[in-house]
């Protein structure tokens, strides 16, 4: 299989955006609620903090205490929502345990316009109904992804395996849009695989080989796992390297893409809450 590099691609995005920043006097200022101390956690929010830095933006971390209560949480999200100097924010998953059954109430309290995300319910109903505000930004780069090597998706089959509210759900409706066929697999069930598009988050750390692999125009594996050697996915990239076909790998494949959207949002809020102003 042909790699396609998700850091390539996501550097040219961050690029553009950039331009465009400047193009339009822009500097869009991303606050990122990090609750706790987790290490991956903390990984992900300094990428995300050289991101904003890299398209003339500022990412501001709100750092909480584990142990903050809900009502403290939802009143730090409060205070961010009308501060008309933060143009995005985003509560950086997942949350401590005795936060977690609470999560759905503090994506709906970030406000819609600064849900750069695109996590809240509104957001979602949105995308839903054809009028999209902030699309997830896994969704985006899977899009742009398929948009680039397969432009035209009218009549092609796709088959996304996994359930997720960020990624599976918003990209089927997505692909249903553009006239692609698609079916979603919740659980994959060890079958071979045939479709003009496979996404493959859900599963275990490189399950997916070439006997699984029967004819696939392109795989993007969004499966992510710490193990030795580095991160992992879904994919063995090389048992399937000899097959027909495109493939997004892990490493450098939809990370660095998902947060090059997420740039793409943001900036799109600043410019929008300006122009409103």
């Amino acid at each position: 299989m042909q790699m396609i590099s998700g850091t390539q691609l996501a550097a040219e995005i961050r690029q553009q955006i950039c331009q465009q920043n400047q193009n339009h006097g822009i500097s869009p200022i991303l606050a990122v609620i990090l609750v706790g101390e987790m290490e991956d956690s903390t990984a992900y929010v300094k990428l995300k903090q050289k991101a904003a830095a890299d398209i003339g933006g500022q990412c501001r971390v709100v750092h909480l205490p584990e142990d903050i209560t809900a009502r403290g949480l939802l009143h730090e999200i409060a205070i961010l929502n009308q501060d008309q100097q933060v143009h995005g924010i985003i509560l950086q998953l997942p949350l401590p345990p005795h936060l977690q059954s609470w999560q759905d109430d503090f994506l709906q309290a970030i406000a819609p316009k600064k849900d750069v995300d695109g996590f809240n319910p509104v957001n979602r109903g949105l995308l839903m109904g054809g009028r999209p505000l902030f699309t997830s930004c896994a969704a985006l780069a899977a899009m742009e992804v398929i948009s680039r090597f397969l432009p035209d998706l009218k009549g092609r089959e796709a088959l996304l395996i996994g359930d997720s509210f960020d990624l599976i759900l918003p990209l089927a409706v997505m692909l249903i849009e553009q006239g692609c066929e698609t079916r979603v697999m919740p659980e994959w069930n060890q079958e071979a695989i045939k479709a003009d598009i496979v996404v493959v988050e859900k599963g275990s750390a490189m399950m997916l080989k070439k006997t699984h692999v029967n004819k696939i125009g392109l795989l993007i594996d969004a499966g992510f796992y710490w193990g030795e050697g580095g991160s992992r996915g879904n994919v063995d990239n090389e048992d399937v390297a000899l097959k027909d076909g495109l493939l997004l790998p892990v490493p450098g494949g939809i990370g660095p893409l998902l947060i090059a959207f997420l740039m793409y949002n943001l900036s799109r809020a600043a410019w929008e809450q300006m122009s409103s102003s």
